[in-house]
């Protein structure tokens, strides 16, 4: 993977996010524009990334076991995550509850609202397909291991795990559904999944951008300690470690690729939407998400140049 490939992606990234925090200065940005813009990017654009993938490439034997292995490194790798943000908070003083945000805020990335997009542009629609795999592991863990650590009542219930079952899961489905059965979509289906699939990374961008004007309008103090904990194990130490780990993992240099591009995402956006359904801090996940996407323009290609150095 080029390095100079990365900065380009990113440094583009960088500047629809700046054109988005323009546009939130400038403007009066509603909660329900906001909301309209999730639900393009959720329900149209990343399901539309991952059919696109899927219909540009042939589904064979290699491709399912490649689908299957990240799927399982996914689960894996974040529960990981979790597991060494939580280790890391109770080392420096965190107990209870403090130290499971952070573990969660620390472990799981944003996978699907920048990580497949990102994906999809690096690596093309393979790429882009094993990303959206990679995102349906996160989302395993985000409905079972998070929801119990955020549950005061250390509770599960099936009406968490349902969640998992959204547009994205489905595209997945229906999609290699279709690629097994031979069915050939018509093209002009085809044209029009691949034009929707290019509006995902720049509305993402742009949402994102929207965030950072919205924060900056507010004065609310922060817990400096507890964010740089939660950054600094998500965006560097983590990442660090995995590209270890992946140098003595037996898999195709392409599962490698995808999976430490995902490890390095910024902290996942879902987390500002659990830490206010079960009652905590959701202003210190919102900020904590968007400092650790501003930041993550510069972590990204940093991982990236030092895994063109061991990988």
């Amino acid at each position: 993977m080029e390095v100079t490939t990365v900065l380009s992606s990113v440094g583009m990234m960088a500047i629809i996010v700046g054109i988005g925090a323009i546009i939130g200065k400038v403007t009066r940005v509603t909660v329900e524009s906001k909301q309209l813009l999730v639900i393009i990017i959720l329900n149209i654009a990343l399901p539309s990334i991952i059919l696109n993938g899927i219909f540009s490439i042939e589904m064979n034997d290699l491709l399912l076991s490649k689908m299957l292995t990240i799927f399982i490194m996914s689960i894996i790798f974040n529960a990981l995550g979790i597991g060494l943000g939580w280790i890391s908070a109770v080392l420096l003083g965190f107990r209870e509850m403090n130290a499971k945000l952070i573990a969660i805020l620390a472990g799981l990335g944003n996978t699907g609202f920048i990580g497949i997009p990102l994906c999809a542009t690096l690596f093309g629609p393979t790429g882009g397909l094993l990303a959206a795999i990679f995102d349906a592991g996160l989302d395993v863990i985000v409905f079972t291991l998070v929801v119990v650590l955020l549950n005061k009542n250390g509770g599960f219930t099936l009406k968490g795990l349902k969640a998992i079952i959204n547009l994205p899961i489905i595209a997945i489905v229906v999609g290699i559904a279709i690629a097994i059965t031979g069915y050939e979509p018509p093209l002009l289906v085809k044209n029009l999944i691949a034009t929707f699939a290019g509006l995902a990374a720049p509305l993402a961008m742009i949402y994102i951008g929207l965030l950072i004007a919205t924060l900056s309008k507010k004065k609310k103090a922060i817990s400096l300690r507890f964010i740089s904990i939660s950054l600094l194990m998500k965006l560097l130490v983590f990442p660090l470690m995995m590209i270890i780990v992946l140098q003595v993992i037996p898999i195709t240099e392409d599962l490698k690729l995808v999976a430490l591009v995902q490890v390095s995402m910024p902290t996942f956006m879902l987390a500002t939407i659990l830490f206010a359904r079960y009652d905590h801090d959701e202003e210190t996940a919102v900020m904590t998400t968007v400092y650790s996407t501003m930041f993550s323009l510069i972590t990204i290609p940093l991982i990236v140049y030092i895994t063109t150095l061991f990988l």
